[in-house]
């Protein structure tokens, strides 16, 4: 599936070129493809894991929320309301935590959609050279019934449900003073580390293990 929609980009396609910049920097336009193609995850050295990682999450939250889901779509990345535990229409910081997942292990999402939508469409075509105005309706409701759906992506709400379970304080004192600790840094170069460690000195506690749901907070707060 990949491959295919790699068939349908080009170098100066933006998607494509955001999602090259995100994991390897610059480079050359004329290698996006191969590069990307080559892609099999990133293998930082357990020293400079975390710190690659917060690089690599500020520059995914960068991005605006078109921008995430057509890299998504690019990678054939699963990003369905079904997919998510939550059951309910992903918003950004689900769909970033979904993309960063991926891009530590990249897999195929498995879905045959493309096929069928392959099929149809040569099926379709085919039909429509005997028959155009027969093949016009049809069309039409397509278009109509895919505007709600875009509707009911855009008007999601942030997601304020993320739980980080530390022994003796709530999410919500976590997140007033991740919030406060963001503000008061700069954001252009604070990363996600830096927030732990302050708040490992505010709890006086090793905060390792709970990385990821101090990192979506973190991803809020900015």
């Amino acid at each position: 599936n990949v491959v295919n929609k790699f068939g349908d980009v080009t170098w100066s396609t933006p998607c494509l070129k955001s999602l090259y910049y995100i994991v390897f920097g610059v480079g050359k336009k004329a290698e996006f493809k191969k590069h990307l193609l080559q892609f099999n995850g990133f293998n930082f050295s357990e020293e400079k894991e975390e710190a690659e990682l917060d690089k690599v999450t500020q520059k995914i939250h960068k991005l605006k929320l078109d921008q995430l889901k057509e890299i998504m779509d690019l990678c054939d990345i699963d990003r369905s309301m079904d997919s998510f535990e939550e059951k309910k229409n992903p918003d950004k910081d689900m769909l970033s935590t979904r993309f960063l997942e991926w891009l530590q292990e990249p897999k195929a999402s498995g879905k045959k959609l493309k096929k069928a939508s392959a099929k149809r469409k040569s099926s379709s075509s085919a039909a429509a050279a005997k028959a155009p105005k027969k093949k016009s309706p049809p069309k039409k409701a397509k278009k109509e019934a895919s505007k709600p759906k875009k509707k009911k992506q855009t008007a999601t709400p942030a997601d304020e449900d993320e739980e980080v379970n530390i022994p003796g304080v709530s999410t919500d004192k976590i997140r007033s003073k991740i919030q406060s600790i963001v503000a008061n840094a700069d954001k252009d170069s604070v990363t996600v580390k830096d927030v732990r460690k302050k708040l490992e000195d505010w709890l006086d506690m090793d905060l390792l293990e709970y990385k990821n749901s101090i990192r979506a907070l973190v991803m809020d707060a900015m």
